[in-house]
């Protein structure tokens, strides 16, 4: 069961395959000699609003199973199910997870992976100021019971190395609440940012001079 509630995890990374999953019933080969009608197999996908996925399976050993999806607002929440006795009792354990884990438990936003946490001057580089982004959107779990957080943040920028590509590691952002570091995740750069060639980098220079923004003691 965790091992499927990992790899659902990795799945619903790739958006398009929630755009299937989600679809209850519908021909397949449309438009041909060859069309038939085809239902899902998961019926919380029509039954249970915001569920959208994600597979169920049945074998003489491992039961009756589903790993479900369903979000509710910005919270995402997977369940999963192996060995029930019929698709009836699989689709209610669900059901149950489901509604147990939205009742229970918050998300918090902190940060979108477009928010820009800082800018900083890479002498060498072709634009002026580089932005610093989160790889993915910062959010935290919290206990509906306790009441929401009230989270920080610091960041810890590398070294950079230029050529930086979108997508590269270029530092850390650390997610504290009451001084406890309860989250870290990997900071990027808003843009490709390329090195700047020899002429590109004179003209940098000395427009930096010219504009005061390199002063000389």
């Amino acid at each position: 069961a965790y091992d499927m509630a990992m790899m659902a995890k990795e799945l619903i990374r790739h958006e398009k395959i929630l755009e299937f999953s989600s679809i209850y019933e519908d021909y397949l080969r449309k438009n041909t000699d060859n069309s038939f009608w085809l239902v899902n197999t998961n019926k919380l996908v029509r039954f249970k609003a915001g569920v959208d996925g994600l597979k169920t399976g049945y074998t003489a050993g491992a039961g009756y199973c589903l790993t479900a999806t369903m979000k509710k607002d910005d919270m995402r929440v997977i369940a999963t199910v192996m060995g029930e006795p019929s698709s009836t009792i699989r689709n209610g354990e669900v059901s149950s997870m489901l509604d147990y884990a939205f009742a229970q438990v918050g998300l918090k936003k902190l940060l979108s992976k477009d928010s820009v946490v800082e800018t900083i001057d890479l002498p060498k580089s072709k634009v002026d100021e580089v932005k610093i982004v989160p790889k993915k959107d910062v959010s935290i779990l919290y206990k509906k019971i306790d009441g929401e957080i009230t989270p920080t943040y610091e960041i810890k920028i590398n070294d950079i190395k230029l050529p930086t590509k979108k997508g590269d590691i270029v530092g850390k952002l650390y997610v504290k609440n009451k001084n406890k570091i309860i989250n870290e995740i990997d900071l990027t750069v808003y843009e490709d940012v390329d090195k700047c060639n020899i002429f590109e980098l004179y003209f940098k220079h000395l427009k930096n001079i010219i504009s005061g923004n390199i002063k000389f003691n």
